[in-house]
């Protein structure tokens, strides 16, 4: 396989102060800002059922799997269908449009979350919440690569994928102070919805603010597109056929990195999906206690991973490092995967936040660095829609099987809520080192060994 790593020639490199002339660093670094806010918030609406299962399972006479069902089916079920047009959109259309209209709509959606009455009704809303968040990376990753140049693009990337990781942690924080709170609450009644159940309220709190976050789009500057000679040979518009018959060509890669990146997720989305649950039937914890010990592991473990991470791969590819997000991506995977098997088998509270710290350290780190070869190794006018596949693979992996799993075997094998964390340990246990062996071989398909 051919080496795929992309390198500006020479014109282009003498040009690209004129290229990224139309807009100033602190500006350029501004909208990265907006961008992660609104991940932020998307993953706010989207991990907030996590602190809600005890109210849901008691007045819907739900089972852990039926549980896994909203959280990981319903929401994945149309966002990665919805995720491949929108990766074309945003590769032909304006980026800040459809990063805006997906947050308005995600967010009125997570408010109908609110409203739902019974099973049916909430898996339905949590189908539209998905639907709205499918638009949000695509767009915004197409963004941040036409807002900076091919050798500085990895930091902002990594930077915005702190997003995923303040906003899950502040998901549990807050979703959990807000839960304790309506908890003491018998009924709430709401203009046009009128009595709804106090935990409901939890969803109208984290999901109005969204609907006027949106707004902000509208003063956002749409990049122009940074077009390489690739770019130019392709043309304005690439058929979904050639974005085909391009993955196909570097499939040997591009598989490895999208499984990879898959398993990373898995892992880590099992243990946002189940731990709030296991520290609360484990500890006997309240939903704001186990949201804020296990929001501040997500919080200060996520955040600092992306953080020391991105820096890293921006020097070590300054030194000339090739692949030097993937070797990370492999070597931050190997760092969470005994914190995360152990974290939900030790007996100390602290202890298995402080384990939790160090898995999200790893593994989010790991799912972060991984669009990086994409975008650099993808021709502009294809990088929105591979990178919705991106999306497809991981939301599949993580989303979905990953929760699922761990209630499947909770249910059907322990058939004991209680032993709910020995069914995380098993599923990161495997995940773990299947995600670093496929990193690592995608190291050495992208050097085309």
């Amino acid at each position: 396989m051919s080496d795929l790593s992309i390198q500006p020639d020479a014109n282009e490199t003498l040009a690209e102060q004129k290229r990224f002339g139309w807009r100033s660093d602190v500006y350029a670094w501004g909208v990265v800002v907006v961008l992660i806010l609104a991940l932020t918030l998307s993953m706010i609406d989207r991990m907030i059922l996590t602190l809600l299962v005890g109210p849901i399972k008691a007045d819907f006479g739900l089972s852990d799997t039926e549980i896994s069902l909203l959280h990981g089916l319903a929401f994945t079920l149309l966002y990665v269908i919805a995720g491949l047009p929108m990766g074309r959109l945003a590769d032909n259309y304006s980026r800040r449009a459809i990063a805006g209209w997906s947050v308005f709509s995600w967010s009125l959606a997570t408010t109908l979350c609110g409203a739902a009455n019974n099973f049916a009704q909430l898996f339905i809303a949590r189908v539209c919440v998905g639907i709205g968040e499918a638009g949000l990376s695509p767009a915004a990753v197409s963004m941040i690569s036409d807002y900076f140049p091919s050798a500085k693009v990895a930091k902002p990337i990594a930077y915005y994928s702190i997003g995923g990781s303040a906003g899950a942690g502040l998901a549990y924080i807050f979703g959990g102070a807000v839960v304790d709170y309506v908890s003491t609450l018998d009924s709430v009644t709401l203009p046009v919805f009128g009595v709804i159940r106090a935990w409901q309220l939890a969803f109208f709190v984290v999901g109005l603010p969204g609907v006027l976050f949106a707004v902000v789009f509208m003063f956002v500057r749409e990049p122009r597109r940074n077009k390489t000679q690739q770019d130019r040979e392709a043309g304005e518009t690439v058929p979904v056929s050639e974005v085909v018959r391009f993955f196909m060509r570097h499939k040997d890669f591009l598989t490895l990195q999208l499984g990879a990146a898959s398993f990373a997720a898995l892992a880590v989305l099992s243990l946002h999906a189940w731990m709030p649950a296991f520290l609360m039937r484990t500890y006997g914890l309240s939903p704001g206690e186990a949201g804020t010990g296990y929001g501040l592991a997500v919080l200060i473990g996520g955040v600092s991973g992306l953080l020391l991470t991105g820096w890293l791969a921006n020097h070590w590819a300054a030194k000339g490092m090739r692949a030097a997000h993937i070797r990370i991506a492999c070597f931050s995977v190997v760092v969470g995967t005994i914190p995360a098997v152990l974290a939900p088998l030790v007996s100390s509270f602290y202890i298995a936040i402080v384990l939790s710290a160090f898995a999200v350290f790893g593994f989010a780190a790991a799912i972060a660095l991984a669009p990086v070869a994409l975008q650099v190794a993808v021709p502009n006018k294809m990088r929105g829609q591979i990178y919705a596949f991106y999306l497809l693979t991981i939301s599949v992996l993580g989303y979905t099987v990953g929760p699922m799993v761990v209630a499947l075997i909770t249910d059907l094998v322990f058939q004991d809520e209680m032993k709910v964390g020995l069914s995380m340990a098993i599923v990161t246990a495997v995940a773990g080192p299947v995600s670093a062996i496929g990193f690592w071989l995608s190291r050495k398909k992208y050097f085309g060994e």
